[in-house]
């Protein structure tokens, strides 16, 4: 099995042995992306194996505000089954109703899954990592007051069930991980796979709508994503989502100011940055309150959804031609085995 790496960039999946687990669980999704029937998609491993010099890596890039939803600013905050575009956020407000802080996340809740399935300290630990000083409770994380002769699946079960009732996920006290529907490694994976079977009779654009609901017209990532891996198949060439998997924060666009001066919101070295980047590009921040009044194009910052307007995710693809594929790894040969074949 490939050595999929954490998504965090952090060493908690090895430090709590989940990370066999999480391996697993992403492998699996490889595997049945790669073996999409006359898709391009294929395992990262192997195109890792092409030389340098005839791979390539692609960026996909879009706004996290979500296009396709008719509703307020407020409703969308509020809402997170609104925030479809593989980012979510939840904002902060003081004693008097003005925002604090926003953060965003595009981590998947599959990763905070396994932690939780495995070791119920990994997960504790990893609320703590983002919320200093955190003490969450088995009911806040599982809902029971108590898992004790609960297996690994059973709590991570029990988990996702629980998982918009979370106080460290759902804005009460913080936020975890993506946890929309749409939002997920399965949907992810298959929209590159379905994008990737050539569609021949349509325009590469009008490829999304044409995919079985695998992708969604409308949204912002969907067909970005979708485009892009149709382009792809069309031109020769094979595919696969690079690894660590996962969408990571790109850049906030828009004239930022803070107390009168323009500042570069995305420069992390500056002195006391408003705007904060972590575990590995999959969270942040930005901290509204502070020395010197932040505002966003001459507006102060009031919601979550008019920082989302200004905030681009990406993902990124890694592309080979499909002649420098093994056989059994390339287009239309998705019913051969690979010679090492392996057991998520």
């Amino acid at each position: 099995m490939f050595d999929y790496s954490d998504p965090s960039g952090s060493d908690l999946l090895s430090r709590f042995r989940a990370i066999s687990n999480w391996r697993s669980l992403v492998e699996g999704n490889y595997r049945n992306a790669a073996k999409e029937a006359n898709s391009a998609f294929t395992w990262i491993d192997v195109i890792l194996d092409v030389p340098e010099d005839k791979r390539q890596l692609a960026t996909i890039p879009w706004k996290a505000f979500p296009i396709r939803i008719a509703a307020t600013a407020e409703q969308i905050d509020a809402n997170r089954s609104l925030q479809e575009e593989y980012v979510e956020w939840a904002v902060f407000r003081d004693a008097n109703g003005a925002v604090d802080r926003i953060t965003f996340t595009t981590e998947f809740r599959e990763y905070f899954g396994v932690l939780a399935g495995v070791s119920p300290t990994g997960i504790a630990t990893a609320v703590a990592t983002l919320n200093p000083g955190a003490q969450p409770t088995a009911r806040e994380i599982y809902g029971v007051n108590s898992i004790a002769g609960t297996t690994a699946r059973q709590r991570e079960f029990m988990f996702f069930q629980h998982l918009r009732d979370n106080p460290w996920n759902n804005g009460e006290r913080g936020i975890l991980a993506l946890m929309t529907g749409v939002n997920s490694i399965p949907a992810l994976f298959g929209l590159a796979s379905f994008c990737g079977i050539e569609k021949p009779g349509l325009p590469a654009e009008e490829v999304c709508a044409n995919v079985g609901g695998a992708c969604v017209p409308g949204r912002q990532s969907d067909p970005q994503i979708c485009t892009a891996c149709q382009q792809q198949v069309r031109a020769g060439n094979s595919f696969s989502l690079v690894d660590p998997i996962g969408i990571f924060i790109d850049r906030l666009s828009g004239n930022w100011t803070v107390g009168g001066q323009q500042v570069d919101i995305n420069n992390q070295a500056a002195a006391s940055p408003r705007w904060t980047v972590s575990r590995n590009g999959r969270r942040g921040t930005l901290q509204v309150k502070g020395a010197g009044e932040l505002l966003l194009d001459g507006d102060p910052v009031e919601s979550g959804s008019q920082v989302a307007d200004k905030l681009f995710v990406a993902a990124t693809v890694m592309i080979a031609a499909d002649a420098d594929l093994p056989e059994w790894a390339r287009t239309g040969k998705e019913s051969l085995e690979r010679p090492d074949q392996r057991i998520a």
